[in-house]
């Protein structure tokens, strides 16, 4: 459990930390007070006992914050427990020889052993509470720490300790403690600076603590300088230091919650910032200065000098042999990933046939060879008959075995050279090359699905409804194969709908005649229509405005809140709705994206700047699907630019979405385009990120900010073990490409749980919250309270309350 992953503190446990923070003010306060008032043995004797107060106090509330907590959370507050009180143990020591004794406490002293075990004891507690890493990783860490100590040791030698022992005429042997402690209290420092730079979550605990340990570190270099000169007193201003670094860690540890059970647990932690990474060679550079001005100057080096610049010398290359080490580790895990994407990325995950991916691809491939070849290319489209009463009565585990077993029947129906594939849910489809007949294929298909199949000790029977669509040699060469590979697929899909309207469990042809017929309301009596071509039909919607903008809720699993809106199209035709899988493929061919995207875009934004005048701020965002051709235009981001003053919204409250299919097919100027968008605050999202291929060498090329995990990588997660490491392995690689997170698809609270363990930055799909309009999101947007339950997020229900509305509300949670 690493303390930055989790949730700051639930409502409960704010008002502990509130009467933690108003004790240490109060505490801070009498101190100062009697500190003014009283001189002499009585204002020494309060100081003195006061530290050991507070020191103990803080250490009691570590040892409190360790029982609330588990695993390496536990030991690290713990840990901080001892250290306080190591403290506490070396203040006992100064307070017998200062006020009880009457004689001033030496220096060094046994006192001194307990001060310095301080910082001991608290890396030890950085240590299990900073996020876990590889091996290499905390070699670098701790060889950083080593190499600030040494180097502010050599700085603090060179420019205090040295001059201050030659006029003193001390031993190095007595001037030990006065160099240990700002080497400590440095090592320590740099290893919180290490911390902070690799947390994302509890900002006002690590506050607390960095705080703390800055100004323990303050007080302790200035002690030790002053004591080393004789110039220190008890009571003076140098003790605030370690005054408020005790109240402050008192107070983040009362901070930490006390129900485990409600605790996330970490997820892999982003790599060290630059920043951070550059922190060990400032005090590095600092002390080669000092040495460089000495040896200018004439001045000879000591025995602490060259025994501190050869340790340097050693951590220095000891650091970077283990960052070329952890860099080639990198690579190699980024290129395992990469094999590991390049498989499962052309493969359906439970299945194991080809992807929506992978048949594309095999379909563009055949229709450029049916160019040379003169043949005809087919594609039959399956949709199964009864599937979705099976998966509400049996449960979902059923309906996957029962996808396996229909997989492997038509697969062992078809031929070696034929492409099935799994294109979601309970849809297959067939690529049919070569000379044999579609129809026939399909009708081998329908024939195996006859027999019933027992599936969890159940006899269960499904059929198919088939369409097949055929290109033959000639047709359609006017367009590219990418287009050609969709209209294809969609024409099948219409073939298919039309057996489901005439009865199901049978197979059909496209014909010209089906772009124009409505699936009848009634069964097998559909009523055939004439109707204009639906690219014709979708352009007249577009100039009447009919089509219109929905919006489905991008949700952080952390906090429950709404962070985004993804905007969808909807398009209702002569009283029926329009699948988006049917008109958005004709948009494309018929050349209309670019009209579709500029509605999306005055819709949702003229929608986001009437939720904006309604909340106190501008955190809100939307994503509008755009078709990657449009990334060629290069007027787009004035266009945007416009439509952004217009409305007066943020630039950072869009995003544009293209899928990652697009990111090869991207036209030769999209990079500049995305580039100028960039520059202009906009966001760039990746969709469907993992089904791709081919990509990852041009995706680190191409600005993108998001990637969105498609839904085929989530559906399992919550019972099978393969795809979760998969999802991992996503997660980690868009991580250390630096990219937001957004997973798609979230339909039981098994797999937003698991999304959130992981670390998953943003959720989307039907259990999260479901499409919407404008005017019903309006309440809960406007509410700006949580739209998750409180059990969903890992909290009391008694914690929160949700938005008002009830299209939010999880499936399984609906009447």
């Amino acid at each position: 459990m690493r303390l930055t992953s989790l949730p700051l503190s639930s409502a409960a446990d704010r008002p502990r930390g509130v009467a933690a923070a108003a004790a240490a003010a109060v505490a801070l306060l009498a101190l100062g007070g009697l500190g003014a008032v009283l001189d002499g043995d009585a204002q020494r004797l309060v100081a003195n006992v006061g530290l050991l107060v507070l020191s103990l106090a803080g250490g009691f509330a570590c040892l409190g914050a360790a029982r609330r907590s588990s695993g390496p959370g536990r030991r690290g507050w713990g840990a901080f427990a001892v250290a306080c009180w190591c403290w506490a143990g070396g203040q006992v020591v100064w307070t017998v020889q200062e006020n009880l004794l009457g004689t001033p406490s030496p220096f060094p002293s046994p006192a001194d052993a307990g001060f310095l075990a301080f910082p001991v004891a608290a890396l030890v507690g950085l240590a299990h509470l900073t996020p876990s890493d590889s091996g290499l990783a905390r070699a670098r860490r701790v060889l950083d720490t080593l190499l600030v100590g040494c180097a502010v040791g050599l700085v603090a030698w060179v420019t205090v300790l040295d001059p201050v022992l030659e006029h003193s005429g001390r031993s190095l042997l007595q001037a030990a403690p006065a160099l240990a402690y700002p080497v400590a209290d440095a090592v320590l420092v740099s290893a919180t600076v290490l911390t902070l730079a690799r947390t994302r979550g509890s900002p006002v605990r690590w506050g607390l603590l960095g705080t703390a340990v800055l100004a323990i570190a303050v007080s302790d270099a200035v002690f030790a300088h002053q004591v080393s000169g004789g110039a220190y007193a008890t009571g003076s201003v140098v003790e605030w230091g370690w005054r408020i670094a005790f109240c402050l860690i008192g107070v983040a540890a009362t901070l930490v919650r006390d129900d485990p059970a409600a605790e996330l647990p970490s997820a892999p932690a982003p790599r060290d910032s630059v920043r951070a990474g550059l922190l060990p060679y400032l005090p590095l550079a600092l002390a080669a200065l000092l040495v460089a001005v000495e040896a200018t100057g004439g001045v000879g080096l000591d025995v602490v000098e060259v025994a501190c610049i050869a340790a340097l010398v050693l951590l220095v290359l000891g650091r970077q042999y283990v960052t070329v080490r952890e860099n080639q580790e990198l690579t190699r895990a980024i290129q395992q990933r990469e094999v590991q994407l390049h498989h499962l990325a052309f493969h359906d995950p439970l299945t194991g046939l080809a992807n929506r991916a992978l048949f594309l691809d095999r379909l563009e491939h055949a229709l450029g060879r049916a160019e040379r070849t003169r043949q005809p290319v087919s594609v039959a489209f399956i949709d199964l008959d009864g599937f979705k009463a099976v998966n509400d009565t049996l449960g979902h585990a059923a309906g996957d075995a029962l996808l396996v077993g229909v997989a492997g029947r038509l697969k062992g129906a078809l031929r070696s050279a034929d492409t099935l594939a799994r294109l979601g849910g309970d849809e297959f489809a067939v690529l049919v090359e070569q000379g044999d007949d579609a129809t026939t294929a399909a009708r081998r298909l329908l024939a195996t699905l006859r027999d019933p199949f027992h599936v969890h000790g159940r006899s269960v029977a499904v059929g198919a409804s088939i369409g097949v669509a055929t290109v033959e040699a000639g047709q359609d060469t006017g367009t590219d194969a990418a287009t050609r590979a969709a209209t294809l697929v969609h024409r099948a899909d219409v073939a298919m709908y039309a057996v489901k309207a005439s009865g199901k469990g049978d197979v059909a042809a496209h014909t010209a005649e089906l772009d124009g017929e409505a699936p009848g309301r009634n069964g097998r009596h559909a009523v055939r229509k004439v109707r204009p071509p639906l690219p014709e039909a979708f352009a007249d919607a577009l100039h009447r405005g009919d089509v219109h903008a929905i919006y489905q809720p991008v949700v952080d699993p952390v906090s429950g809140r709404i962070s985004a809106m993804e905007v969808l199209a909807r398009w209702t035709h002569e009283g029926e709705a329009v699948p988006p899988s049917t008109f958005i493929p004709a948009c494309a061919a018929a050349g209309l994206s670019g009209q579709l995207t500029a509605l999306m875009l005055e819709q949702s934004c003229a929608q986001l700047g009437l939720w904006n005048a309604g909340l106190a701020h501008r955190r809100l965002r939307i994503a509008v699907n755009v078709d990657p051709t449009e990334f060629g235009d290069s007027g787009l981001p004035d266009r945007v630019a416009g439509v952004l003053r217009r409305y007066g919204l943020s630039p950072g409250q869009l995003a544009l979405e293209m899928t990652e299919t697009a990111v090869n097919n991207r036209p030769g100027n999209a990079v500049d385009v995305m580039h100028r968008l960039r520059e202009l605050g906009v966001r760039i999202a990746l969709d469907d990120f993992g089904t791709g291929y081919s990509t990852l060498s041009r995706l680190a090329r191409t600005p993108v900010d998001t990637v969105k995990i498609d839904r085929s990588f989530v559906a399992h997660i919550d019972h099978d073990e393969q795809q979760r490491w998969f999802l991992r392995g996503l997660l980690e690689l868009a991580r250390h490409l630096g990219l937001r997170t957004v997973a798609e698809g979230v339909e039981r609270a098994g797999q937003l749980h698991e999304l959130r363990r992981q670390g998953c930055d943003l959720v989307q799909g039907h259990f999260v919250a479901r499409p919407a309009t404008a005017a019903q999101l309006t309440p809960a947007v406007l509410a700006d309270l949580p739209i998750l339950a409180p059990h969903l997020r890992g909290m009391r229900t008694s914690d929160t309350r949700l938005a008002a509305g009830r299209w939010f509300r999880p499936v399984s949670e609906t009447s």
